[in-house]
């Protein structure tokens, strides 16, 4: 009895193993079962557990966010304002400009921003001739703007910010002449430069448009300076119908502060945020 049980489990034993394998060799039209290999299925695996739901590239910003640096550089044209005989308009022309300029993102709607630059007016030229003598004056105007402004951004959902600002400067100017008189015995010639430093306010109203990587900006500013533009000192041997024969020490300056309207468009690099 013993050694028929032994008989039995032993071809119980060998039966299992001889069906798991044939089912094993069965072609997977007969199991109903796929044929998918160790390879696949960690491909699978890999796939899932490694690629990010989303991946946005540095390019892909869409707003502003606290804390964001602005590098960039600032291009403007500027029409000088007041009369134009004795004003400031007398002495400057049209004015085009270059800057540099820093800002930092308080909160994602105020910016505060440090600003330097040169700005070179056109330059005025005059010349004629008198009963008795002829002339030719020349003048021309220049200034190193360093401002320092804070800037409100107005919430749109969107890249496209406008804004409205105020800058308090400091302007470092230098009003250069060329001034030639000439007639029957005598010769006047002044060719100098004169300089001072004169303090204002610039306020403010454009836009910033985020495209991309870069940040586009335009804007229409208006420079108000405090005080007078550079006086001019000579020796002045004066001409036919003056005090004859005599020489005077002479000045002379604008009636008008040397204020303007400038138009400004700029490009800014995002860092930081």
């Amino acid at each position: 009895m013993r050694e028929f049980l032994y008989t039995f489990i032993a071809l119980f034993c060998v039966s299992s193993i001889s069906f798991a394998q044939m089912k094993l060799q069965l072609p997977a039209e007969i199991t109903g079962e796929t044929e998918e290999s160790f390879i696949n299925r960690d491909i699978a695996s890999n796939l899932k557990l490694n690629v990010l739901p989303e991946a946005t590239a540095p390019g892909g910003m869409k707003d502003f966010v606290k804390g964001m640096i602005l590098l960039g550089l600032l291009a403007d044209v500027s029409f000088p304002l007041g009369d134009e005989n004795t004003g400031f308009k007398h002495v400057a022309g049209t004015a085009f400009s270059g800057h540099v300029v820093g800002a930092y993102l308080v909160s994602t709607s105020f910016l505060i921003a440090l600003r330097a630059g040169y700005i070179k007016f056109g330059t005025q030229t005059t010349e004629g001739s008198e009963p008795g003598y002829n002339y030719k004056y020349e003048d021309s105007y220049s200034q190193i703007p360093i401002l320092l402004g804070a800037y409100y951004l107005f919430a749109t959902g969107s890249g496209f910010r406008p804004y409205i600002g105020l800058a308090l400067g400091v302007f470092f100017q230098t009003y250069s002449v060329k001034w030639e008189e000439s007639g029957s015995g005598f010769d006047f010639n002044l060719d100098d430069s004169f300089s001072n430093t004169g303090f204002g306010i610039v306020p403010a109203i454009g836009f910033y448009y985020l495209l991309g990587s870069v940040i586009l900006q335009a804007a229409v500013e208006y420079a108000l300076l405090f005080s007078e533009g550079p006086t001019v000192e000579y020796n002045y041997e004066p001409i036919l119908g003056k005090v004859s024969g005599i020489a005077q020490d002479e000045t002379e300056e604008s009636s008008d502060k040397p204020s303007y309207i400038s138009v400004n468009l700029g490009v800014s690099f995002p860092l930081g945020k």
